[in-house]
């Protein structure tokens, strides 16, 4: 067997001269004879254990034992203890959850903290097609059907071709002691389930089955890999705007994929197959919908999908008194000044030049509203806000930064974009009120 494990680390390029390893050892079957193999082929090995706290005195024998183990064969042991329950209950997760990401993120303090190059677990051909079999009942794309990996970022899994009867068969035959998880035993962990009655069953259907599975995961890997250069030569077609993305509309229904390579495409984004489907359908119809993740927002504008995060947080209107020498929008700075009527007018939408006697103190700032109106500079006659920035081709996904400084519940200047004519300056003008982005 250790020909074999050091053939696949070789094979699946796991491991290099000078590495470190931090193998995780729950002192059971599986992780007793990770730690066994690598002791036996001299890897440079340190050992981490997590306490979880959920079997009382087991729980204590079982950190006992591994350190014990560590302490005979001098291997750098280290070992944490985990509210593993109370966890569960604050972050509203199941305590497998809960124990999943305890241990993970302890696990990459410890590579970090003691210079260790990869954590080294246990996952073997049995662990994997209970993976597989738990991502087909929830539903899964092609990542999903082919398993796990040998290598998976820092993460390393020596032992993933090898059966779990073979691996017993080695422990019998090196007299490799391990602790037994009596919660292993219950039927009520969807794994244990799997074990106990729906693997069996395959197995009696085939004998040959783990072969056979195997070489599936194989094909499933290929397939995975062609999927993702197609997705991968169409992420230039997302491009950073300000305040988020966007994507042509066309260029993905000329480019004629589905809603499984937009879901992957989308996937950083946190849009769902069921989602990419409607967003996909949506592309040749009406601009103006709207698709939230969990993270982001999709609009559906005349040309482009513009992708947004979620904004937490209202914004609150704000005054500007007449003294007043400066204000901060959207973090961006803005300087208010008094000028005689005199000075040169600068047409520069970003800033306004307003006539000071028209105005009325305090100004406000506020998030424009449905409904607002106002009479903008060069055209006549009033004018729907929303109108407006149609005719602007303002993006659907800018709309909602659009701020309004208002006079009298008037609106005097459409921040960045226009002021109202009847604010503008003139022959009559005596003073001249600018405010500009510093």
């Amino acid at each position: 067997m250790l020909n074999r494990f050091l053939s696949f680390i070789k094979k699946h390029a796991l491991n290099s001269e000078g590495n470190k390893w931090l193998l995780a050892v729950s002192g059971g079957m599986d992780s007793m004879v990770l730690l066994n193999l690598c002791y036996q082929a001299g890897f440079n090995i340190s050992v981490a254990h997590c306490n979880f706290n959920l079997r009382g005195e087991e729980s204590d024998a079982d950190a006992q034992f591994v350190k014990d183990t560590c302490y005979k064969l001098k291997i750098p042991y280290f070992e944490k203890h985990f509210a593993t329950k109370e966890y569960a209950s604050e972050h509203g997760i199941s305590t497998q959850m809960a124990a999943r990401d305890l241990r993970y993120a302890w696990f990459n303090e410890l590579l970090s903290e003691q210079n260790l190059d990869q954590l080294a677990v246990a996952h073997h051909a049995q662990d994997n097609l209970e993976t597989v079999l738990l991502n087909l009942a929830r539903g899964t794309s092609i990542s999903g059907l082919r398993g796990m990996l040998p290598k998976s970022g820092n993460i390393v899994r020596p032992l993933l071709s090898f059966e779990r009867s073979e691996i017993e068969n080695f422990a019998k035959q090196e007299n490799i002691e391990w602790r037994e998880d009596s919660s292993n035993a219950s039927d009520d962990y969807k794994r244990n389930y799997l074990r106990h009655q729906v693997i069996p069953a395959l197995t009696e259907l085939n004998a040959g089955f783990y072969s056979t599975f195997q070489n599936t995961l194989e094909k499933n890997l290929e397939v995975e890999r062609v999927f993702q250069e197609k997705v991968n030569a169409l992420k230039p077609y997302i491009e950073e705007v300000e305040n988020g993305y966007r994507f042509s509309k066309d260029q993905i229904v000329q480019s004629g994929i589905g809603a499984l390579q937009l879901s992957e495409l989308l996937k950083p984004f946190g849009l769902n197959y069921e989602q990419s489907k409607e967003l996909l359908g949506a592309l040749e119809g009406i601009s103006g919908k709207v698709f939230a993740s969990i993270s982001h927002q999709f609009l559906v504008d005349r040309e482009y999908v513009f992708i947004s995060e979620h904004q937490t947080k209202e914004f609150d209107p704000f005054l500007i008194e007449e003294e007043q020498e400066q204000f901060t929008l959207s973090e961006q700075n803005y300087r208010i000044e008094r000028l005689n009527s005199n000075s040169e007018i600068d047409r520069n939408s970003s800033n306004a030049f307003l006539d000071f006697d028209k105005l009325t103190f305090p100004l406000r700032i506020r998030a424009w509203e449905e409904g607002d109106y106002f009479f903008p500079l060069g055209m006549k006659g009033k004018k729907k806000l929303s109108d407006f920035m149609i005719d602007q081709k303002i993006p659907l996904n800018l709309k909602d930064q659009i701020r309004v400084l208002t006079s009298d519940e008037n609106i005097v200047w459409v921040i960045g974009y226009r002021i109202d004519d009847r604010y503008k300056t003139n022959d009559l003008t005596k003073e001249i009120l600018r405010i500009s982005r510093n």
